[in-house]
């Protein structure tokens, strides 16, 4: 079975800046020569991108959170992509670019249940403390 090519990539779109002066963060997702891209909805300072590392420069928080986000979709695609290689599965860059925005909804839903569950427990606890003697 022939190995399919694939690659990911993270640029920003200097031609069209933010109001706020900062350039979108897209992906660029690409198996076997077909290539999808996307907004991942964060925002950098176009002098504080590193193209050729596709990474925000420097140690401030804004530039390790882009970082650490951009690490963590890289390393959640190319395990999407063993999976599905491994399952003989017939793999297109539209494919992988769904399967990625589908984890980060699953992400976003388990990260508001949780708040909601501490909230419930918190106001719980909140409730009997009330009506202790």
């Amino acid at each position: 079975m022939k190995r399919d090519s694939f690659n990911v990539l993270f640029f920003i779109k200097k031609a069209k800046l933010l109001k706020n002066g900062e350039a979108s963060v897209c992906m660029r997702i690409t198996v076997n020569g077909v290539r999808v891209e996307n907004n991942i909805r964060k925002s950098i300072e176009p002098a504080l991108w590193n193209q050729a590392k596709e990474c925000a420069k420097g140690k401030s928080r804004k530039s390790c959170d882009l970082n650490a986000y951009i690490e963590d979709a890289r390393i959640k695609l190319h395990q999407t992509f063993n999976e599905l290689e491994e399952q003989g599965q017939f793999i297109t860059a539209r494919l992988l670019q769904k399967s990625s925005s589908d984890k980060t909804k699953h992400r976003k839903l388990s990260v508001h249940l949780f708040k909601l569950s501490k909230n419930i427990t918190t106001n719980a606890v909140n409730l009997s403390e009330r009506t202790m003697p």
